[in-house]
């Protein structure tokens, strides 16, 4: 077969009439959806999975055309729709093959040349299918269509079957006209050729003929213009769409010691002495950073108005200044997400600037803040690192960080988002160990064991200066009463626990007995001199560094001071110590002075549950342990000696108890609900016990449990 380029221009010339008479009838067929999508393939700067195509790769793999390539890039949801919305139409089209296409692409009776073809794994549309088998048994022929698709758009004669008409102006409406018509273009170009072609394997060609129309468009329109009109469009339409308020957090690229948001780049170095931190350049803002080059972490909110409040708390530095953005869609760098863009539209705004970590004593942060506003003059909320007083050329006062931020080093270290840490004074490393519920002769890997979901609990320790760190790295247990409990009988023990979601509990204990533990900054009253000396001048009101202030609490309290040379010989000692949980605390339900639930609404019995708070205490009791004996008679351990006498005696025994803390480990965890529920009866609050047992009793005994729940109603109604 002739080159392409030697044969194209005659091809192209011998299909014009016949693309001409087929590109009206094609465009009719094609559904709205796909041809929007394929139309916003030449929108500059926006990727093929924000219009609603999946975003592909362009460049070919082992053993794959270019073609191919391109039609995989636009997913097989957009292909077999198509397919399905054309596919009767090419099987009923009347298609005339010019003798120019006869004479140059090889017909039914070509010899092809030997091939293999192997199905890859897991399903593939039908249009891949189709045109991965025509590049084997006929070379070069999908190259072709797509080569005569790309003559065919210029040509004179098609060109005004191809344009948009005036009269659309919406962005959707542009993007699909365009679609449509070129899509069409490349149907009523390839379904001739390979009507010549008829391959073996392919007699049906529909799925080859838009497999191989796509890609021709992929390849086309995403060089081609767009349509006369839809920048103007495509920036309403953004306009439209775009909701306030916005929050997006991200990097911003450092150079020389400042980052921008801005409309374009930014040439030359801005001038910051004005007020230490921002300053307005031509579109947009550029901010003085601590840091000379490299990336930052930047959140933004672009919001109605202005902020309610003023945020000085957590930052070293908050300034406000005006600037005009010139056409909108200011950004912190090509790389960044798109929706950390200004407002698509020109106008003044207001930039709140708040900056921490320009003194390089912890990880350098920032937040801008905008809105539209008119003009007015900056603002310093906040004078506060070094750095801003060198640059307004100010003399630069004699800050003194408080102690806590001796402890910011956690932040970065294996200690993470989440972890436990307990000192205990005077206690040796095996006692700790016991007093968690560990086994001090059975140690196991610490890297091993944090790699295990199954989230057993399971702690480290390391003997210190006066006392033992116990570390559980994502676990909690050390914040637990019961385990404060046992370790505060070996020394004065202090803990403090945090996890990813912020959520902390910090916690003292001595000779057995917990002394307070509370959420950061949420103490109630605390009795005890030791405590409240531990907490003295700690402002966890103020949320900067309330972790750092958690651990020098810690400090305080036991004496042992948290070094972060110690958390590193922890972590390579890679010991760890699988814990055996204590069993919950049991708390007493919450009730008004009238007797009534404080919580109201909610339990096994749904709203009737709180008619239980009026129950006498022994029916109350009697429903906790009935509960329990329910779910020992539906899991068939009725008869077992130690549950028997638990239910019986209606308390724990100490081999009991020890069944139902191993109940809570992964490999023990068949009869929980069990343990749950007689833990739960336990309780020596009979209105807690008998609403947690009927709960656990729910979810593990069946229809006996129905029936369990039914005559509790009946017990409350008639109380």
């Amino acid at each position: 077969m002739e080159k392409h380029t030697e044969v194209s221009s005659r091809l192209a010339e011998a299909l014009v009439p016949v693309v001409a008479d087929l590109i009206p009838l094609l465009r009719g067929r094609i559904p709205r959806g796909p041809a929007t999508a394929l139309g916003r393939l030449g929108v500059p700067e926006v990727t093929p999975d924000a219009f609603g195509l999946e975003a592909g790769r362009l460049v070919a793999g082992s053993g794959e055309s270019e073609v191919l390539s391109r039609l995989r890039s636009l997913g097989d949801p957009v292909s077999e729709r198509l397919l399905g919305a054309l596919e009767l139409t090419l099987d009923e089209l009347v298609v005339v093959v010019p003798e120019e296409v006869e004479a140059a692409v090889p017909g039914p009776d070509a010899t092809p040349q030997a091939f293999g073809f192997m199905m890859s794994n897991g399903p593939n549309a039908q249009t891949v299918t189709a045109v991965r088998l025509l590049d084997q048994v006929r070379p070069g022929i999908s190259a072709l269509i797509v080569a005569l698709v790309a003559e065919l758009a210029e040509h004179e004669t098609l060109a005004p079957l191809l344009a948009v008409a005036p009269e659309l102006t919406g962005e959707e409406e542009l993007a699909a006209a365009q679609g449509e018509a070129h899509l069409a273009l490349a149907v009523a170009v390839a379904a001739p050729v390979l009507r010549r072609t008829d391959a073996p394997l392919l007699a049906g060609t529909p799925a080859a003929v838009v497999g191989v129309a796509l890609a021709a468009v992929s390849a086309l329109l995403s060089e081609s213009p767009m349509p006369p009109g839809y920048a103007a469009a495509l920036l309403e339409k953004r306009r439209a769409e775009y909701l306030l308020p916005a929050t997006a957090s991200c990097s911003a690229e450092v150079h020389a010691h400042q980052f921008v948001l801005a409309e374009r780049p930014v040439v030359g170095e801005a001038d910051f002495s004005g007020n230490g931190l921002a300053v307005a350049v031509p579109g947009g803002v550029a901010v003085r950073t601590g840091l000379g080059e490299g990336r930052l972490s930047v959140t933004m909110r672009i919001l109605e108005g202005p902020p309610d409040t003023v945020d000085v708390d957590w930052w070293d530095e908050v300034t406000e200044i005006s600037w005009r953005a010139e056409q909108g869609d200011a950004t912190l760098g090509e790389s960044t997400p798109h929706r950390t863009r200004t407002p698509p539209w020109p106008g003044d705004f207001r930039v709140r600037v708040h900056a921490i970590g320009r003194d390089g004593e912890e990880r350098e942060r920032y937040e801008l803040v905008l809105w539209q506003a008119p003009p007015g003059p900056d603002i310093v909320y906040k004078r506060g690192d070094r750095l801003g007083y060198v640059l307004r050329g100010e003399p630069a006062p004699d800050i003194e960080p408080p102690p806590e931020t001796a402890y910011r080093w956690i932040d970065e270290s294996a200690l993470g988002d989440a972890a436990t840490v307990t000192m205990v004074r005077g206690a040796s490393p095996d006692e700790v160990l016991l007093a968690f519920g560990a086994d001090p002769a059975e140690p196991e890997s610490a890297e091993e064991l944090s790699q295990d979901f199954d989230l057993d609990p399971w702690v480290s320790v390391l003997p210190v200066e006066g006392g033992v760190l116990a570390v559980e790295f994502n676990g909690f247990q050390g914040s637990c009463g019961p385990v404060l409990e046992s370790l505060s009988r070996t020394g004065r023990t202090a803990s403090l626990f945090w996890n990813i979601n912020a959520v902390t509990r910090l916690s003292f204990a001595d000779n057995g007995n917990v002394l307070a533990s509370h959420e950061l900054g949420c103490a109630e009253e605390i009795t005890d001199p030791d405590v409240n000396e531990a907490l003295a001048g700690l402002d966890f009101e103020s949320y900067r560094d309330n972790l750092e202030k958690g651990v020098l609490a810690v400090e305080r309290y036991s004496g042992n001071r948290l070094r972060k040379e110690d958390v590193e010989r922890m972590v390579e000692a890679n010991a760890g110590y699988r814990i055996l949980p204590h069993l919950s605390e049991l708390y007493p339900e919450a009730r008004n002075p009238d007797g009534s639930r404080a919580f109201p609404g909610d339990g096994p019995l749904g709203a009737e549950t709180d008619r239980l708070a009026f129950v006498p205490e022994e029916t109350l009791r009697d429903l906790a342990w009935q509960a329990a004996s329910a779910v020992a008679e539906y899991v068939g351990v009725a008869g077992d000696p130690v549950i028997a006498d638990v239910l019986a005696e209606r308390r724990l025994s100490a081999e009991a108890e020890l069944l139902a803390r191993r109940s809570q480990l992964r490999a023990h965890r068949d009869h929980a609900w069990l343990w749950e529920a007689i833990h739960h009866a336990t309780n020596p609050d009979p209105l807690s016990g008998a609403i947690r047992s009927l709960s656990a009793a729910r979810n593990a005994s069946g229809p006996a449990g129905e029936e369990l729940l039914e005559h509790a109603r009946r017990v409350a109604r008639e109380c």
